[in-house]
């Protein structure tokens, strides 16, 4: 083979040696993760197809899957080196827990929410058949102007607490979102370009953190739409597995709206 050329099997082996020299390095948060995960589908499935569930928590039940999918990709990515990839799986985490929660305690965004749902759902059959017109895609644009992301900040959060999770914890998932291509994270393996993964053991670490926190905030988030549904003894199991969480990263602002009363407005992590 040619020097520099590299074939993909020649790539899996590389991220191969990364997942298993991560493995090592952040032994203690991948078995955190990895708990915290399983925990969470586990919820999924022990309320998925219950008749007594209505629109709204269908809803809310469907989102907190897709954030339990999110997660998943996000640690195998991590685990393998590939972070700026992860970053943006982990901003869309953050983006719907706090869009879940919009839609649990105010009927007006929910309706919004559904209105839109139906419409754009019917978008792409009515645009093969030639009848999606510029009236629907306005009102449809509409629809998602009505109730932007950062309206939804500010209605769920007081002035502090939105500014504090605004400018630190949503500002930090952003720019891993959108890193540069100078490379704000240490992607690895980086492919003979000096970066070993000992020396980015700091980053490996930080976005597994990241990656806990959000795991952590989607079972509260979880805790808050269905505890009503879940026998204690889950309950109890899933405020294990916080704990453990909480006592292992970092202190960080609650995605539990402070402006609404919720069950479980967990404050272990505050700042």
């Amino acid at each position: 083979m040619e020097k520099h050329k590299i074939d993909y099997k020649g790539l899996e082996g590389l991220y191969d040696a990364a997942r298993e020299g991560s493995g090592g390095i952040c032994r203690t948060e991948c078995a955190l993760l990895e708990e915290s995960i399983s925990a969470s589908f586990s919820m999924f499935f022990s309320l998925e197809g219950k008749e007594k569930l209505d629109d709204r928590r269908q809803y809310l039940l469907a989102l907190f899957y897709r954030n339990c999918v999110y997660l998943s990709a996000s640690y195998r990515l991590v685990r393998e080196g590939m972070l700026d990839p992860a970053g943006n799986n982990m901003r869309t985490v953050f983006e719907t827990i706090i869009w879940q929660y919009a839609y649990l305690t105010d009927d007006g965004v929910y309706s919004n929410y559904r209105e839109m749902a139906a419409l754009d759902g019917e978008k792409l059959g009515l645009i093969k058949g030639g009848k999606w017109s510029n009236t629907k895609e306005r009102a449809l644009e509409n629809l998602r102007r009505k109730y932007s992301f950062q309206k939804m900040l500010k209605a769920l959060y007081s002035k502090e607490h939105y500014e504090r999770l605004f400018y630190s914890q949503y500002w930090a998932f952003c720019q891993k979102s959108h890193s540069s291509i100078f490379g704000i994270n240490h992607n690895t393996p980086t492919m003979g370009m000096g970066t070993t993964l000992d020396s980015s053991a700091g980053e490996l670490r930080g976005n597994l953190s990241a990656a806990l926190y959000l795991s952590a905030e989607n079972i509260t988030c979880f805790l808050n739409c269905f505890s009503q549904l879940l026998p204690q003894e889950r309950i109890d199991g899933a405020l294990a597995t916080l704990n453990g969480i909480n006592r292992s990263i970092p202190p960080s602002l609650s995605l539990a709206p402070d402006t609404k009363a919720l069950p479980f407005q967990l404050k272990f992590r505050e700042v």
